[in-house]
């Protein structure tokens, strides 16, 4: 379909990127500026609010803004669609950063919920069928989060001990695992596909199930988390990913990655799965690794993704084998996570570790920013 709108707003990924990777800095500086004397709150509840609904939600509107009307052959979204999308989320980032929870958890939920409208009007526009399963699970993610969201925002958690331990796995973990693993069942064998060879995919009906039965496994997990075992409930979210990696990309277990993102998407599906695992080993110290399951997992994966994304609408959507930027990317997602794991299983290093791993986050992020800035000019730019 032809761009009816500004690329910024055709392409909603060139706006919602960059205000992800700000709201992540802002929600890693707190630490520091705490511990320094600069903010007096104390950042337990701003600072995973503005990782998982500031960077996360950011670069979840990005992705699916742009690819869902792009698969549907819908219109893409328009300039008051962006801005509509971009108040809600920059009052929902203001209202944490001002400790007003409530207050972001109701534009967030707001938000989601415009998103949603937008996304399924395409859909009853169109009369197509919907995008493949992956992105449904992606939709489907983004209305789960709104439910919990409004679900805080009405104190539901407060009515027992379980329930807020189950809408925190649905918000937290929940709310960027699926979609990974969604949009990753698409996506993620592309990276492995060779110049001049047929990557080896399932049928699209075979896939379509497994990524359901995937999803409906990892709903299942948190609630045998909750309400049964802690350790089986880690215990079956690693088998079940490690079967999806297994099924739908075969090629993540064979030989020697053909470049540097590939490797990158196999150490962070690693580090993904090893976070269940140790979770499921040591149960009573499930925070520890959740920071590995949040940094050497879903960050990682999230930015390959969006890397992806936006090398696919320039002129050479074929990344190089090398690049020493990714290497770098890597290595220190893996200081990152086992420096915050180790504040949580070293007391006394806790203050230190805050600020070491939330300065070197923060390079982290710049490099990939730096990685894209390089970028040559795309078509519409062009034009």
């Amino acid at each position: 379909m032809p761009r009816y709108d500004s690329a910024w707003a055709s392409e909603p990924f060139r706006v919602f990127f960059p205000l992800g990777i700000a709201a992540a800095v802002f929600g890693l500086l707190l630490w520091p500026l705490h511990y320094i004397g600069w903010w007096p709150i104390y950042p337990a509840l701003q600072h995973p609010r503005l990782l998982i609904f500031g960077f996360g939600a950011a670069f979840l509107i990005g992705f699916l803004g742009t690819a869902w009307p792009r698969f549907l052959e819908a219109a893409p979204l328009n300039r008051v669609e962006i801005l509509s999308l971009s108040a809600g989320w920059l009052l929902a980032q203001l209202s944490y950063a001002k400790a007003s929870i409530a207050g972001g958890d109701l534009f967030s939920a707001i938000t989601g919920c415009l998103l949603l409208v937008m996304l399924g009007s395409r859909v009853l526009r169109t009369g197509r069928s919907l995008p493949p399963p992956g992105f449904s699970l992606a939709f489907l993610s983004v209305a789960i989060g709104v439910g919990v969201l409004f679900a805080w925002c009405f104190r539901l958690h407060l009515r027992s001990p379980e329930l807020d331990y189950l809408l925190r796995l649905f918000g937290y973990q929940g709310f960027l695992l699926l979609p990974i693993l969604g949009v990753g069942s698409y996506l993620f064998p592309r990276f492995f596909q060779e110049d001049g060879k047929a990557s080896r995919t399932v049928s699209a009906r075979s896939r379509a199930r497994f990524v359901w039965g995937t999803a409906i496994a990892i709903v299942a997990s948190f609630f045998i988390e909750v309400y049964c075992s802690v350790r089986w409930g880690n215990a079956i979210r690693f088998l079940v990913v490690l079967s999806w990696a297994a099924v739908l990309l075969p090629a993540l277990f064979r030989g020697r990655a053909p470049g540097t993102r590939p490797w990158a998407l196999r150490m962070g599906l690693i580090m993904l799965c090893v976070a269940f695992l140790l979770r499921a080993i040591r149960p009573q110290e499930t925070f520890a690794f959740e920071h590995l399951l949040f940094l050497g997992g879903f960050t990682q994966l999230i930015l390959l993704v969006a890397d992806r994304v936006i090398m696919g609408h320039y002129h050479d959507a074929a990344p190089s084998r090398k690049s020493s930027g990714w290497q770098w990317i890597v290595w220190l997602i893996v200081l990152t996570a086992a420096t915050r794991a180790t504040a949580d299983l070293v007391p006394s290093t806790r203050i230190s570790h805050h600020i070491y791993s939330a300065a070197t986050l923060i390079v982290i992020l710049a490099i990939w920013g730096g990685i894209q800035l390089r970028k040559p000019r795309s078509d519409s730019e062009e034009g």
